[in-house]
């Protein structure tokens, strides 16, 4: 099947996706004001308690209507969805209390997937949210879990709103606030739509998305968020989820980090990882489109674990696989975080797309570097092969780690407004020999092949 062919299938697939939940969404007619339950709120430090109230009503309706108001409606528990659920909540604005450091909402048959694959016999269907501001009071990133009233506490979960073990999940024209960790966290999810979200002063990543996911499409995303403004994070760390598996059909567009965000990232992240009973499983990323993307200063599409001690075991299994990656229409600044060590010859370097997971095949179209006289000579367009860097006696990232990217087609690349026509400068491959002196950091990235404008360079 060819590039485009390809494009046009995800593109397809997602679409599809949100027809099929928005036929789902219009199937509900039995709806209620949150108002009409006001007797059962009560009176908080803050202002008035609709947690009750909003909880009632949802239970009881299909469709619950947060009407526009000036005054904000406090929660300060968990807001468990049933299926078949629609919320409308435009013009009005949703906080949790500062006190309450749980997840706002989430549906109602959530699963830890963390020690074995979740069953999903009891699998909840059609919930969406329109509109909206949903609010934090944090102003620092933190860790949150599921409401403290279940037996399972959920250490994976960071995240102001959680989806998983869910069919048909669309989320609209919404607002997020000082959120202190995600803002929205899924995984196990078929058919998931998220158009339109603004940041404001958030924490840690926009959407968050975990394994065993289908066909999502991701449309309108701006903001300051403090980590990913997008991940798709089939593999994570232990406690940043709970859904462990492969992923595909995924279409991101218009993605656009504010200026002032304090992480201009997007990470693609497959991975081994071992559950409870010595199973592995591939977390892969399979079919992804991101189209028009600004902002954004590094595409991570390598295996991270957390932090460890030089000598220790690392958490996860090492790199996983990815095929039919899509970059379209992507504007890049050489901009540099904080690692790795730019004045290491070894460590050095640092890719604005950056890989080192197996991927079949990877595609940059239309692509605008932009570069200045500060730009480092180690500072590249596209790196493959592991990472390095020590911080009070960790290794941050897994230099251990060997990949191989197969195929890397490259269609009008510009630098400064400059087309690219060698590939001279623009690709560096990263190899390390036993970098930490510990004997297990001599990963070693690979590219096979280059196509650059239809033609064969490597």
């Amino acid at each position: 099947m060819s590039k485009e062919n390809v494009k046009q299938r995800i593109l397809t697939k997602t679409i599809e996706a949100k027809q099929r939940n928005n036929e789902k969404i219009a199937s509900l007619k039995d709806e209620i004001m949150l108002t009409d339950y006001r007797h059962l709120t009560s009176k908080g430090e803050y202002g008035v308690i609709w947690t009750r109230a909003f909880q009632t009503a949802l239970d009881e309706h299909e469709i619950v209507i947060i009407p526009e108001s000036d005054e904000v409606y406090w929660l300060d528990g968990t807001i468990f969805v049933p299926s078949n659920r629609r919320i409308e909540a435009n013009g009005a604005t949703v906080r949790l209390v500062p006190e309450f450091p749980y997840v706002m909402i989430c549906n109602e048959h959530i699963k830890d997937g963390t020690d074995a694959p979740i069953d999903t016999s009891d699998r909840d269907t059609n919930i969406s949210i329109h509109g909206g501001l949903w609010e934090e009071s944090c102003v620092s990133r933190g860790k949150r879990r599921l409401n403290a009233d279940f037996q399972n506490t959920f250490k994976g979960v960071q995240t102001t709103m959680l989806f998983n073990n869910l069919e048909h999940l669309t989320i609209t024209d919404v607002t997020f606030s000082h959120a202190n960790s995600f803002c929205v966290q899924v995984g196990d999810l078929i058919d998931g739509v998220f158009e339109n979200f603004s940041f404001v002063s958030c924490f840690a990543d926009g959407l968050h998305i975990n394994g065993n996911c289908e066909n999502l499409y991701v449309r309108n995303f701006k903001g300051h968020v403090g980590d990913d403004l997008v991940a798709l994070n089939m593999y994570d760390w232990i406690n940043s989820s709970i859904n462990y598996g492969p992923a595909k059909n995924i279409y991101c567009e218009n993605i656009i980090s504010e200026p002032d965000s304090k992480a201009k990232m997007m990470r693609l992240q497959p991975g081994m990882f071992k559950f409870q009973d010595g199973t592995l499983v591939d977390c892969s990323v399979t079919n992804v489109y991101v189209k028009h993307a600004r902002g954004i200063f590094e595409y991570k599409l390598y295996f991270q674990s957390p932090r460890y001690f030089i000598g220790s075991k690392p958490e996860g299994e090492g790199a996983g696989t990815a095929d039919n990656i899509f970059f379209e229409d992507i504007e890049v600044i050489a901009e540099r975080p904080w690692y790795p060590d730019e004045d290491d010859e070894v460590r050095g370097h640092f890719g604005m797309f950056f890989s080192n997971s197996n991927v079949g095949y990877l595609s940059l179209e239309n692509i605008h570097y932009i570069t200045d006289e500060n730009t480092s000579d180690k500072t590249h367009l596209i790196v493959v092969g592991p990472m390095s860097c020590i911080r009070d006696g960790k290794e941050v990232f897994d230099p251990y780690v060997s990949a191989t990217l197969d195929i890397l087609e490259l269609n009008d690349i510009f630098i400064n407004g400059e087309r690219v026509s060698e590939i001279d400068g623009l690709i560096k491959i990263v190899e390390f020999d036993n970098i930490n002196n510990d004997g297990n950091s001599s990963g070693k990235g690979k590219l096979n092949h280059v196509v650059l404008d239809g033609k064969q360079i490597l």
